[in-house]
């Protein structure tokens, strides 16, 4: 008597890549795992929002983590006007404002955030400020610590609006229409205002381009 040989089936473990709103559903759901999944994918950009507003490292983190908890808090609050992230990089840059107006009595400890910069350039075709790191030279490195420093001083010496659009817009990526969408302002009005705060910025930072 034979025995039929059967073929051997293989399973083949997929990775789901499933969208931010597939997670949000599931945290608002009381997944708890879901809404680390979305910290795991957003806290360096959320980071680096606080870290900008603020230009310090230490009070960035402090301020993502409260921006976190607020958005786990809030999650019922998120409409879907806008995506996810620039939902929650608004919350963050609320958070910042309020964490800065709080200590603005208290003396800063000259800690500035390490965010890596060695060049700031306009783009011809849209007017973005172009952050780039290159080269390892040690003088060339002295130089972007400096411009680094620089251009954390130039962001926060904007007014909030100014500081709020520039950091979306050119420091995250957002795009126009989700910064619009998010904080409730035409197009039109945030395409001015980051314009204006890139000009504020090429101002004074004129010198090291």
């Amino acid at each position: 008597m034979t025995v039929e040989e059967k073929p051997i089936v293989m399973e083949v473990e997929t990775v789901v890549h499933r969208p931010d709103e597939w997670y949000v559903e599931a945290a608002s759901r009381g997944d708890r795992e879901a809404f680390d999944q979305l910290v795991h994918r957003h806290q360096q950009g959320v980071i680096n929002a606080a870290a900008y507003y603020l230009g310090h490292q230490e009070d960035a983190l402090e301020v993502a983590q409260e921006s976190f908890l607020k958005a786990y808090r809030s999650l019922d609050g998120f409409k879907g006007k806008a995506s996810f992230r620039t939902w929650l990089l608004r919350i963050t840059l609320n958070t910042a404002r309020s964490f800065h107006a709080h200590r603005q009595a208290i003396k800063r400890s000259g800690t500035t955030a390490t965010i890596s910069i060695s060049a700031v350039s306009e783009k011809e075709d849209q007017g973005e400020l172009e952050l780039n790191d290159s080269s390892g030279d040690p003088h060339e490195l002295l130089e972007r610590k400096e411009l680094q420093q620089l251009i954390e001083d130039a962001i926060q010496s904007l007014n909030d609006r100014a500081r709020r659009v520039i950091i979306l817009r050119d420091i995250l990526g957002e795009s126009y229409q989700a910064i619009a969408d998010e904080e409730g302002l035409t197009l039109g009005t945030v395409k001015t205002r980051v314009h204006r705060a890139r000009l504020e910025l090429r101002e004074i930072i004129g010198d090291f381009l």
